[in-house]
Parts: structure tokens; C-alpha cells; sequence
């Protein structure tokens, strides 16, 4: 399957937003960028100017490549802090379809060299962050004084952003001026029946903690439950019932949480900020220990131990869970003659024998494997490993 072919939800994803201004929230891994890159499609052409915000470097050249290949002309173009104002001028006076930050068209509007009455539009990409960098919102707002006709099709495909908060999705549909909000959850009738016609054959692999991990994750939630004990004693007028130790390791705790405390953050103790500060400490050792290898889960807890740090610490490390915390740590690192010899990821181990499997499925035919991971310094180890 090609780009530029569309399976069926995702061609009502571009069907809503075609004629509708509006905000289209979809989960991760529905090939938003398909929907987005079809959408330019429509108007790269020299009798549309089409601004598009929040595009990422590899984004950009993702969508100038794709379009290119299918024979699209004009082609859209980038605009960086490379080209000189004057060129900035006569790229807007030209048309298409522009990527540009939203640094630069505020500066360029603001002195009035974007014909704004003649602007066809603006595509927003990652919306959900349009209330933290203002800049698009601002830009949006200059844009709409002077132009009532124009367009706006905003994207995102991180929902749980949009849960942060008090009313943070009508916030968000006011700074991007648009009334209709479209929803496209994995679970979408659409999406299923779509999906369901391309099953994928998925096998978990469970892949156990080695002791000395397992002791380090007893240790560090035993730290966790110390620290959420103390916020709630500290602070027994605090509505509690979210700060709760399974909580306290999910990705969204410190935010919530810090949205709760934000209005009498002034009036907290300077204890009860050390031990939030503690929580999220906690938690990086924690993912330092699933995703990363023990050598940078040493120099982590290194930082820790500092007679500087456990002052200003809420206590949790003068704990017999800390001490144990640091000797396992240690123990994962140096054998028992003190020399380097670091403990493998269970997981590296596991994905080994998964490409033996593969390889010898495939009667030693060379065959490209595709191996997802969730962050950059994962990826880095894994090209280490291999």
C-alpha cells in the first residue's frame, strides 16, 4: 500500500476535515501523517497560500519527499530563519502549501509582510501543545481579526493530553477558533472494520526481572510508599485519593498532580515540594531500570548520593530501602572482585533468541526485521547490542 492510498477510516478522517473546520483527535499508530500529508495534497497550488504549524525537521522533509514521489506540483516549501525577509514576502505572495514555525509567521505578520486576507488556511499539526506554546495561538489569533473565511484543521494524536486539566479541550478548540472536535479512538467502528481486513498475528513475550532487578524494584517502591505516606501526613487536608503508590509510576502522575497542588503551591511546605520532587526522581530509576542497562542506572544513583542531595532530600534516602537500593545497583555493575562487569537487560537477551526464531523460520533467507522501540537512547543501546 502506497501513501497516497488511504484505508477506509482513514479516508472519513479526511473527508471530516475537508469540508469541516475542526479538531481531529485520533490515537497513536493511525497514520495521522497520511491524512495530514493527502490534505496538502489538495492545496499545493499557486491560487492557495496554506500555512501549516508544528511540523517537526524530519516531518517536513518526510512530506516534501512523499509528494515529490507522487508527482505533486508545486511542491510544499520550508520556511526557516534562513531565508531573509524578503524572500519571506514574495514565498507568502506566491502561494501553496508553507511549513513554517510559528516563531517566525508571528514576527512576519506582526510586520505585515503575510497577505492575511488571502491566506486559505492554516493546518495545525500536535494542537495539544497549543495552549503551552502560545505561539501558535497567538499567530491563530492574528490570523482570525483580519480574515473570517479562512480555514482551520487542527490534528493531534495524543489524547491523553487532552484529559490534563480543567476544560482543556474547549481551551484548546478556542485558541485554534474551530466548533467541531472529531474523535477517532482505536476502538471506532471504522477503524476495527478496517483493521480486522489486516490482522496481525502479536505474541507477548513476558520478559522476567533478574534478582538483583527485582530487589531494586521492591527497594524503590518501598521509597515511593514512604514519600507518598509523608505528602499525605504533612498535608491531611490534601484530597488524597489519586496519590497513591501505583499511581505515583504512571506517566501522567506528576502532572495531575502537579495541577492539583499548583493553586496553593505557595502555600506547601517546602517538605511536601522536596517529596514531589522525590517521587519523580524515583520514578526515572525506576524506567532507568526497565529501559536503560546498569551502568547508567549507577551514575543515576551516583548523583543521589551526594552529601549535597541528601540534605535537601525529603529523608527517603537515610532509609535501609535506599541502602538496599544502592548496594543492588552497585552489585549490577561490579562482580566480586570489584571488577566492571555490568549485568545484561533481560529483554536484550529475549529479543536475541526472538531473531534467531526469525531467522531460522526464514531458511536463512535475508529478510528485513523491523524493530520498534520507544525512545532514542533505547535505540542507541539496541545498535550497540546488535
Amino acid at each position: 500500500m502506497t501513501a497516497a492510498e488511504m484505508l477506509e477510516y482513514e479516508n472519513q478522517m479526511f473527508l471530516d476535515v475537508l469540508h469541516e473546520n475542526g479538531l481531529l483527535v485520533a490515537a497513536r499508530g493511525l497514520r495521522l501523517e497520511t491524512v495530514i500529508m493527502n490534505l496538502m495534497k489538495v492545496y499545493c497550488d499557486p491560487g492557495n497560500l496554506v500555512l501549516v504549524l508544528g511540523t517537526a525537521s524530519r516531518e517536513e522533509e518526510y512530506f516534501v519527499t512523499e509528494l515529490e514521489r507522487q508527482g505533486v506540483s508545486p511542491l510544499p516549501r520550508v520556511i526557516t530563519s534562513d531565508v531573509t525577509n524578503t524572500e519571506r514576502e514574495r514565498v507568502y505572495l506566491e502561494g501553496g502549501v508553507l511549513m513554517v514555525s510559528a516563531r517566525i509567521l508571528v514576527v512576519d505578520l506582526l510586520k505585515q509582510r503575510v497577505p492575511v486576507a488571502h491566506i486559505t488556511g492554516f493546518i495545525v499539526l500536535r494542537a495539544h501543545k497549543i495552549l503551552e506554546s502560545c505561539q501558535e495561538a497567538f499567530a491563530l489569533r492574528l490570523y482570525r481579526q483580519d480574515n473570517k473565511t479562512g480555514f482551520v484543521k487542527a490534528f493531534s494524536s495524543s489524547p491523553e493530553s487532552f484529559t490534563v486539566g480543567f476544560a482543556r479541550i474547549e481551551r484548546i478548540m478556542r485558541s485554534l477558533f474551530v466548533k467541531n472536535l472529531f474523535l477517532w479512538p482505536r476502538f471506532h467502528a471504522t477503524v476495527n472494520s478496517s483493521l480486522d481486513k489486516r490482522k496481525a498475528m502479536v505474541i507477548e513475550l513476558h520478559v522476567p526481572f533478574t534478582p538483583l532487578m527485582s530487589t531494586i524494584q521492591t527497594a524503590v517502591l518501598d521509597l515511593v510508599h514512604f514519600c507518598v505516606k509523608e505528602i499525605k501526613r504533612i498535608n491531611p487536608s490534601l484530597e488524597t485519593d489519586s496519590i497513591t503508590v501505583e499511581n505515583a509510576l504512571s506517566k501522567t502522575f506528576h502532572k495531575l498532580l502537579q495541577l492539583q497542588l499548583d493553586p496553593i503551591w505557595h502555600q506547601l511546605s517546602a517538605n511536601t515540594k522536596q517529596l514531589v520532587a522525590d517521587l519523580k526522581i524515583l520514578r526515572s530509576i525506576i524506567t532507568t531500570l526497565t529501559q536503560g542497562h546498569s551502568v547508567r542506572l549507577q551514575a543515576l544513583l551516583l548523583t543521589l548520593r551526594s552529601s549535597d542531595y541528601a540534605k535537601r532530600s525529603s529523608g527517603w534516602i537515610m532509609l535501609d530501602s535506599a541502602e538496599t537500593l544502592f548496594v543492588s545497583a552497585k552489585k549490577r555493575l561490579y562482580n566480586s572482585k570489584q571488577e566492571v562487569a555490568p549485568e545484561m537487560n533481560p529483554k536484550w537477551q529475549t529479543l536475541s533468541e526472538v531473531l534467531k526464531e526469525i531467522h531460522g523460520d526464514s531458511g536463512g533467507s535475508s529478510q528485513t526485521v523491523l524493530i520498534l522501540v520507544e525512545t532514542l537512547a533505547t535505540c542507541r543501546q539496541l545498535k550497540q547490542y546488535l
